[in-house]
């Protein structure tokens, strides 16, 4: 709604309401007045009757008094005028029909008890009617007749009709309303007029010099010259105006200029984007692989189709020559291909290669033409030379030539010499990756043969042991034995001495036996490893008073000896640290044979330990038997896991192929 529409509902509500007001008050006293009169009137009336009641008791008749009330009643206005007794009843009335009826309305019989006037209105014959009850009282000149005890002797009952009040108040209603509604409608007017003319008027200058101002015409200016409120309103909102207009032009300044800025740094991010977006997919390219001719081959064609290039070449320094040696190339003439197949270190590739620094060619394509270097859609027209580095050492160099003049501006420079550092990095990644393989491959050799010749070495010194140490002391203890039997009894405490030495030689014997059977257990040779295992576990462990367990499951399978011997030095080792480390009460040992694998649990209930501190040699010197499982492990092509805790025992698990030796 608009604020004159408010203005005018407001004013219009206002006198509304004032006359409403004003209206109801002035018919309330009105009427007030009215019925004032009523009751005048009626006290004169029932004066009359009480006159000629006093007349009648002085002269002892009745009958004058049933007249007088007969002829008030006749008159006009009044409806009915009754006499009662004290006991209620009708004694005397207009209507004669009445006479002797006793009235039961509580105004009536309030009167009689209290003796005071009582009033009503009410409904009679569809009129209205206003009553007045007024009390008989006992007075000194009637109490000749009547007993002083009795205030009140009775009541006398006077009924006007009210329908000249009603007339009378609705005739002047229909008058004030007329008379104020038309007084309201000029006030009205006049309020709305001067209401539009001192405030409205400005307000809605001022409302249209608002909005043409937000619709952004900074010009709009309002009038306002009073000193009132509205006058000082107009002038606040035109300084304002001028300073919106002037903040206005000076941010429509800066907006441009700021539009600038953003356009030029939205070209340069989209830029940078670009450049990074090439630089990070020539870096995935390069960090894909460790194969050095394709990662030269990939990353060469990735560049080309990322900058737009027509053609590259990617050389690789030998170090023994000092000559760079072809990798790859694209976009060459196949005339041009013998000519950067092999450079020396002169010309430009020469510069290079010495300084460490790129060279660009944009406006010298005599200098292809020179080296015989041509491209496969016509001659070169720029180029660019730049050093693969790694680690300030340089390993080739990238060349990239375009059709183009002037193309290797310094923005496509900086990005061509990032990419040729991921090249340069990759290239020594991919250099160390082979020298890597290789050292592995050397020690993996190196320390199977090791192994095979300790293996040897051990079955060598087992069988000396068996063959000869061991039948050399049996021969021993048997001729100990001999002698002892055939010395004569005066010989005893020689004898004593020879079954001394005959233990000695036996228990030397025994500890012979053990060690060949440590150093190289026959079993392992003849029955296999699932055997060896079951004996050495119960053996070895049940020697030591530990409760073992062994649990060899799955087919019957012919391993290759290098396979056998090298899991069984792996178990034999983890359960010598059992021994040794362990405090353990109890030791499992679990061997699961699949079609293709190999798998051993060793698991024990002892002290347990930090495997990484006892790998890494943090607590003191490293395991080197943890580590020679490892080794062993890795040699046969499998894994080797190892779970421990202090106080939460100790779990080995090994994983083998087949057939790998």
């Amino acid at each position: 709604m608009k604020l004159q529409a408010k203005v005018i509902f407001l004013t219009v509500t206002v006198l509304i309401i004032i006359g409403l007001v004003s209206g109801d008050l002035m018919l309330y006293f009105q009427r007030k007045s009215s019925v004032r009169q009523f009751e005048h009137l009626a006290a004169a009336l029932v004066g009359a009757v009480q006159g000629s009641l006093e007349h009648a008791m002085l002269t002892g008749e009745r009958q004058p008094v049933q007249d007088a009330i007969m002829r008030i009643g006749r008159a006009e206005m009044v409806n009915g005028v009754i006499l009662l007794s004290r006991d209620g009843k009708i004694t005397a009335s207009s209507n004669v029909s009445r006479i002797g009826e006793a009235s039961d309305r509580q105004e009536i019989l309030g009167t009689l008890a209290s003796g005071e006037v009582s009033t009503w209105t009410g409904k009679q014959n569809g009129s209205g009617e206003f009553s007045v009850v007024s009390p008989v009282l006992n007075q000194t000149e009637c109490q000749g007749c009547h007993s002083p005890a009795s205030a009140v002797l009775g009541a006398i009952q006077v009924s006007l009709d009210t329908a000249s009040l009603d007339e009378q108040t609705r005739q002047q209603t229909v008058f004030f309303v007329l008379s104020g509604w038309l007084a309201l409608l000029v006030m009205g007017i006049g309020l709305t007029f001067a209401l539009r003319r001192i405030v409205l008027k400005p307000l809605l200058n001022l409302a249209d010099s608002a909005i043409r101002l937000s619709q952004g015409d900074y010009t709009a200016r309002t009038r306002g010259r009073g000193a009132d409120e509205i006058g000082m309103l107009a002038r606040t909102f035109n300084r304002m105006a001028d300073s919106v207009e002037q903040r206005s032009r000076e941010l429509e300044a800066s907006r441009q200029e700021l539009a600038d800025w953003n356009t030029d740094l939205e070209r340069k991010i989209g830029q940078r984007t670009a450049q990074l977006a090439a630089l990070n997919a020539v870096i995935t390219t390069v960090s894909q692989s460790l194969d050095l001719r394709g990662i030269l081959e990939a990353v060469l064609v990735k560049i080309l189709s990322l900058t737009g290039i027509d053609a590259g070449v990617i050389h690789q320094l030998d170090k023994k020559s000092g000559r760079l040696d072809i990798k790859v190339y694209r976009g060459l003439a196949s005339g041009s291909v013998p000519a950067v197949t092999k450079m020396g270190q002169e010309g430009i590739w020469g510069q290079v290669v010495e300084s460490g620094q790129s060279v660009a060619i944009n406006r010298e394509p005599d200098v292809f033409k020179a080296a015989g270097i041509e491209g496969d859609k016509g001659e070169f027209r720029a180029g660019m030379i730049l050093p693969l580095k790694s680690e300030n050492r340089v390993l080739g160099t990238l060349a990239l030539a375009s059709y183009q003049p002037d193309r290797f501006q310094p923005e496509l420079a900086r990005l061509l010499q990032s990419m040729s550092d991921a090249i340069g990095i990759g290239m020594a990644n991919a250099a160390a990756a082979q020298n890597l393989r290789e050292m592995n491959f050397l020690r993996e050799q190196l320390l199977e043969k090791l192994i095979s010749a300790q293996e040897e070495e051990r079955k060598r010194i087992a069988r000396e042991l068996h063959d000869e140490a061991s039948q050399s002391l049996a021969a021993l203890v048997l001729h100990l034995e001999d002698i002892a039997d055939n010395l004569p009894a005066k010989y005893l405490a020689e004898k004593r001495r020879l079954n001394d030495l005959k233990e000695r030689a036996v228990q030397t014997l025994s500890g012979i036996r053990n060690l060949a059977l440590e150093l190289r257990p026959s079993v392992l040779d003849h029955l296999g490893l699932s055997r060896a295992i079951e004996w050495y576990v119960k053996d070895y462990l049940g020697k030591r008073g530990l409760e073992a367990s062994v649990d060899i499951t799955g087919p019957k399978v012919k391993l290759s000896p290098n396979t056998e011997t090298m899991v069984f030095r792996i178990i034999q080792e983890a359960l010598t640290n059992v021994v040794k480390h362990a405090r353990a009460k109890r030791v499992s040992v679990k061997l699961n044979l699949t079609d293709s694998r190999i798998g051993v649990q060793v698991e024990d209930d002892g002290q347990g330990f930090d495997v990484d501190s006892a790998l890494s040699g943090i607590a003191g010197q490293k395991s080197l038997g943890l580590h020679g499982m490892i080794e062993r492990a890795t040699l046969l092509g499998g894994t080797l896991d190892i779970r421990s805790e202090p106080g939460r025992g100790t779990s080995l698990s090994i994983e083998v192929p087949y057939g790998r030796s």
